[in-house]
């Protein structure tokens, strides 16, 4: 059965289970599919939204141009919102505080436990779908 939670809900409604989600924005955009083994974790990890979870290719480098200097270790949503110059301009996405309030204020997450098998198929078919904004290699993307 699907299910809507905000950001904040995480730690109370979703599981530790298996299944699939997707996140959107307040406004019906949808961002993102994704599977996990344990929906709480992976949601918990994409709203923390580390800059930590972000590390540059090359050691020393420090300040990001495109996407293909920084490899994401936590969150590949992280590093597609901080590439994304358009979805927001109310919020800064190049930080981890500007991107965790953009997502508490601006997004929901929709999701279903599922196994984790039925989940990965499911995710390939709404990949394919063409309607999810971060699908594949992360791009800068601009007004």
């Amino acid at each position: 059965m699907k299910r809507r939670v905000e950001f904040e809900e995480i730690a109370s409604e979703v599981p530790e289970s298996s299944g699939i989600y997707e996140i959107h924005t307040n406004d019906g955009t949808p961002l993102k599919v994704g599977i996990a083994r344990n929906l709480r974790r992976r949601l918990a990890s994409h709203f923390v939204s580390r800059q930590s979870g972000l590390k540059a290719r090359v050691r020393g480098t420090s300040s990001w141009s495109c996407p293909s200097e920084v490899v994401s270790k936590a969150s590949i949503l992280a590093k597609h919102l901080y590439f994304d110059r358009a979805i927001s301009h109310a919020w800064c996405l190049r930080t981890e505080n500007g991107r965790r309030s953009f997502l508490s204020s601006s997004c929901y997450i929709d999701f279903e436990p599922l196994p984790f098998e039925l989940a990965k198929e499911q995710e390939r078919i709404r990949e394919r779908s063409g309607v999810f904004r971060y699908v594949g290699k992360v791009k800068v993307l601009c007004v």
